[in-house]
């Protein structure tokens, strides 16, 4: 396996060189392609976090919950916080923070 195709690889590029891309997408409003996007991501980093053993990056889920959020859909924004939750989680202040996100989400879906 090349080393431009491997695990955390989408379309021949590190996952981590699609943030300014997400980013852009967002701005100019092309959410679905940016979830569509942010989705190849979040799997390129479950494979490369399983293949080298460490946490996977959790800004790729937490970009997915924003824009599910920013549609209404809760359904959605807790599908891929609990994914997230599966995963072994990287160093940092994010992964508690979207725990908790999760948390928050489960209470209000329970709410309504």
């Amino acid at each position: 396996m090349g080393f431009d195709t491997g695990p955390g690889f989408v379309d021949g590029k590190h996952y981590t060189t699609y943030v300014n891309t997400v980013k852009q997408l967002k701005r100019e409003g092309t959410i679905d392609e940016a979830e569509s996007l942010l989705l190849r991501l979040v799997d390129a980093t479950e494979k490369e976090a399983s293949v080298e053993g460490f946490g996977v990056a959790p800004w790729y889920y937490e970009q997915v919950a924003i824009v599910r959020r920013k549609r209404g859909d809760l359904e959605g924004e807790l599908e891929i916080l609990r994914r997230f939750s599966r995963q072994k989680h990287a160093p940092g202040a994010t992964p508690p923070k979207l725990l908790l996100r999760m948390r928050k989400v489960e209470v209000k879906l329970r709410d309504v």
